[in-house]
């Protein structure tokens, strides 16, 4: 028997694309190649704000997969954007109201839409990440609920808006990345919801991660602590600057305070501080070494479906401190035994504090980490349960028309 034919639907895709969805999906059409006869389909976009068409349409191969290219409608007004959005997520609105949201939000992709109306028949099924974005959304007709959907959702505002109970109704089978992401989902949507199941993702383990390579590199000889990934205000990376600024001053005179060191696309306007380190985005083995080398990782996000960069730093044994306001951070320092957390300035000193000085509960953490992630995110474990619960078969056997629920059938009265 061939191989099922796949389209993975998602807004962005590529080694050049920062953030927690694309990287899921990525890893995941990588390792799941093998059993599946996996094509891509995303947009020509690289930035998530502003949606602009970066690559060229058409087919490409990226990293082996086959990924094919649409080009963006128009690029995201920002401004615009911004105003619509505290205008719907923070007012009485009506259906109408939803579906402009969902329009400027993007990114609207008519040729994707037009490729699937012609071409749906021609796959086995499909996989579609993020619920978020109207890459999704507008597909779910076209669809006919033959996919299933990996929503990276969390307790953030849009998800609110009713217009994505379409979203959770409408697929085949959900597939969440925690325990937390699942048990929000069902309360947020009261409803009966598809078939769903918690799996996660692989963590790709280093061949080897050398702190001395990355202090050498990058002549950072004094201990420090970590941030990985996008410096944004959504990641509260503005509350962290200021709470280790604040940690800094407080214990420059009564020893030697850790510094920090920030990798990643920047978004935030730095203080300028001689602790502060920012050593821009930096390649695959530099951010492992640089795992390797810190005392611990720090995630202040409020909001997360799965965080990558903590199973990463696990990986390497390096222990956490994640924000006790995030629900999903939390569980997975509580499941593994592999961090702290701290829910404000004062917090955040004492447990800087703590891991500084403890060396035996650093190691305790990191070691707990790493065991954490062997036992349950290990890829030949998390692909063979991706070809159990996504039944394709069953879908190409089913490959009749369907009608999925539309919002445009929303009164203003339901919203």
């Amino acid at each position: 028997m061939s191989a099922p034919r796949i389209g993975f639907i998602i807004q962005r895709y590529g080694p050049e694309v920062i953030g927690g969805a694309e990287s899921l999906c990525r890893a995941i059409a990588r390792r799941l190649a093998a059993d599946w006869n996996i094509e891509v389909l995303t947009t020509c976009a690289i930035d998530h704000m502003t949606w602009a068409n970066e690559f060229p349409e058409g087919l490409q191969d990226v990293e082996g997969i086959a990924v094919r290219r649409f080009a963006v409608d128009a690029p995201r007004n920002v401004r615009r954007f911004n105003r619509c959005n505290e205008r719907i997520l923070m007012r009485f609105h009506t259906a109408e109201d939803e579906h402009g949201w969902m329009r400027r939000q993007g990114p609207r992709c008519s040729r994707l839409q037009e490729y699937l109306t012609a071409h749906r028949s021609a796959y086995d099924g499909f996989l579609v990440f993020n619920y978020l974005y109207a890459t999704t959304y507008d597909s779910l007709d076209r669809l006919g609920g033959q996919f299933y959907l990996v929503p990276f959702a969390h307790d953030e505002p849009p998800i609110y808006l009713r217009l994505f109970e379409d979203v959770f109704r409408a697929p085949r089978g959900i597939i969440f990345c925690t325990e937390e992401e699942q048990g929000f989902v069902e309360r947020r949507f009261p409803f009966d919801l598809p078939r769903h199941e918690v799996i996660g993702m692989g963590v790709d383990m280093p061949e080897r991660a050398v702190a001395e390579r990355f202090r050498t590199k990058y002549n950072v000889r004094e201990p420090f602590i970590l941030y990985a990934g996008r410096i944004d205000a959504s990641k509260n990376c503005d509350t962290m600057l200021y709470d280790f600024v604040t940690y800094w001053d407080a214990r420059r005179a009564t020893g030697q305070p850790l510094s920090l060191v920030l990798c990643g696309a920047n978004q935030l306007p730095l203080p300028r501080h001689p602790a502060v380190r920012y050593l821009g985005f930096v390649n695959e083995q530099d951010k492992w070494d640089a795992m390797a080398a810190a005392r611990f990782l720090v995630l202040p996000s409020l909001f997360e479906s799965l965080s990558i960069v903590l199973l990463e730093a696990w990986a390497v044994g390096t222990p956490v401190l994640v924000n006790s306001r995030c629900e999903v951070s939390v569980g997975q320092c509580r499941r593994s035994g592999g961090g702290l957390c701290f829910c404000n300035t004062d917090e955040f000193i004492a447990a800087t504090d703590w891991l500084a000085g403890d060396d035996e509960l650093r190691a305790r953490l990191g070691e707990n980490g790493r065991r954490f992630v062997l036992e349950r995110y290990h890829w030949p474990r998390i692909v063979d349960r991706y070809v159990q619960f996504v039944r394709f078969e069953e879908m190409a056997a089913a490959k009749t028309p369907q009608t999925n629920p539309c919002s445009d059938c929303l009164s203003a009265s339901q919203v």
